[in-house]
């Protein structure tokens, strides 16, 4: 999509008093490699190509058309529809783009292309014949092979003109098993935001020793007791409790609209002083690292919360208007086919100097989430609820017996507030998160944390 062609659309667009417009481009290949019952079942290949434009008016509503015929004429004609309810621009002037920064390669990238299919059935292979012969009677193993490489250009009537090129690579290896009338099973997720390099980082036999002992532990699990309690939860993938209850909470798409619990508390104390949370765009190598946003705006490291103060909200350019408020470079999209809105990208709670040894026999009687799950949040209320894959009481400041069935359920304030004691071993996890602009790949992190009380869900009412 050359720089010439962008301008003459731009054109069309500012023929119409409007208060902002936008072409976004996008090229995507992504392929999924499937292992499982012991072969390599299945390769899908998606190729995409494809515009977005987005009109806002004076009123700052938004109209969003997208396509993939790119012919000059489906565009105008698209450019037409959008803005028929606009007055014409008495001011009209020519829209000359900036130049943009140029792309610059990552230094020690093994891009998608340079590994052989066969090399990367191998890894399959390997990894699935390993798991099996680490652990006895598996039911199931299945293995996900992803990688993804998209080119973008963002050009917009404010002469902004960026272009950016990126690539994901994740593994997801899943394991169940049976024994006994119980179900175990046991997920693991790796990702960058780069190529096959990261097969590399990928220690096989210490990550099935990790999964090995998480599905014994299950096999045995006990019933979970709820109610309240102290609990300990674990890094890395531990951080998705934040990055719902109060991640999306501080994106401006839902603070402009005064629908999070966090509207309106900049510059107050919401959390403990424990408490601070950067979203950072920039990390190299990060799974949600992008160099430009959406909006063609470079990515930044974004302090949102810091010792327990409210400091920022991560905000896209509309929304930034609405709240009179600077973007943050974190506008993000699933493709083409949605307008983009303020999104995280990798996104964690700082380390502390706690130790783990304290937090645990600091508890009389408490819950250790090891591994979350899933869960839901409301963020105009906070409320959220969140499953917790690998559970472990604790007693008398030890850590005893694996449980199932156990949640997390309470609200943004109250755990922000609770979080008592943060540790040092910081570790990132990848994710995909969905909202009203797609599916986008995320980082999410934390230390081991010791909240001092939080109600637990689990199959009996009580102790």
């Amino acid at each position: 999509m050359t720089k010439d062609r962008l301008e003459k659309w731009m054109r069309w667009i500012y023929q119409k008093d409007i208060d902002f417009g936008e072409i976004f481009y996008e090229e995507r290949v992504s392929t999924r490699y499937l292992f499982m019952d012991e072969q390599l079942d299945k390769i899908d290949t998606e190729i995409i190509r494809g515009v977005g434009i987005r009109i806002v008016d004076h009123d700052l509503i938004t109209y969003y058309a997208s396509t993939n015929d790119l012919t000059d004429e489906n565009i105008k004609k698209t450019i037409t529809s959008l803005t028929s309810h606009c007055q014409e621009n008495v001011h009209q002037e020519s829209i000359i783009l900036q130049e943009a920064i140029p792309y610059k390669q990552p230094e020690g990238i093994i891009f998608h292309d340079q590994m052989k299919a066969i090399d990367k059935k191998k890894f399959l292979k390997q990894f699935d014949q390993r798991a099996r012969a680490m652990i006895s009677n598996l039911s199931q193993v299945t293995i996900k092979l992803n990688e993804e490489d998209q080119k973008i250009v963002v050009a917009n009537t404010k002469g902004v003109y960026q272009t950016d090129q990126r690539m994901n690579t994740s593994v997801t290896i899943s394991l169940n098993k049976e024994a006994n009338g119980q179900r175990a099973f046991c997920s693991r997720n790796f990702g960058n935001g780069a190529g096959y390099e990261l097969l590399e980082t990928v220690d096989q036999e210490k990550v099935l020793e990790e999964m090995k002992q998480a599905i014994e532990d299950q096999l045995v699990a006990q019933d979970c007791a709820g109610g309240k309690m102290p609990v300990i939860i674990g890094p890395g993938f531990g951080a998705v409790i934040f990055h719902e209850a109060c991640g999306h909470a501080m994106e401006a798409s839902s603070v402009a609209k005064k629908l999070s619990v966090l509207a309106g508390k900049l510059n107050q104390k919401i959390a403990s002083s424990k408490v601070t949370i950067i979203d950072d765009g920039t990390i190299d190598g990060a799974w949600g690292t992008t160099n430009f946003d959406d909006e063609g705006r470079a990515t930044q490291k974004n302090i949102l919360i810091e010792d327990g103060i409210l400091k920022n909200y991560l905000i896209d350019e509309i929304n930034g208007v609405k709240m009179k408020m600077t973007p943050t470079g974190s506008s993000r999209r699933q493709n083409y086919t949605y307008p983009p809105t303020s999104r995280m990208n990798n996104t964690y709670l700082k380390k502390g100097n706690d130790q783990i040894e304290d937090m645990i026999q600091s508890i009389p009687y408490g819950l250790y989430a090891k591994v979350m799950g899933g869960g839901s949040v409301n963020t105009a209320t906070g409320d959220f609820n969140f499953s917790v894959n690998e559970a472990y009481m604790i007693r008398d400041g030890k850590i005893q017996e694996s449980v199932k069935a156990a949640s997390l359920i309470g609200n943004t304030v109250e755990i922000l507030q609770n979080v008592e004691m943060v540790s040092d071993d910081l570790k990132l996890a990848c994710g995909t998160c969905g909202a009203e602009s797609g599916w986008v790949p995320v980082t999410i992190g934390q230390p081991t944390i010791k909240v001092s009380e939080i109600l637990v869900g689990g199959a009996k009412n009580d102790r």
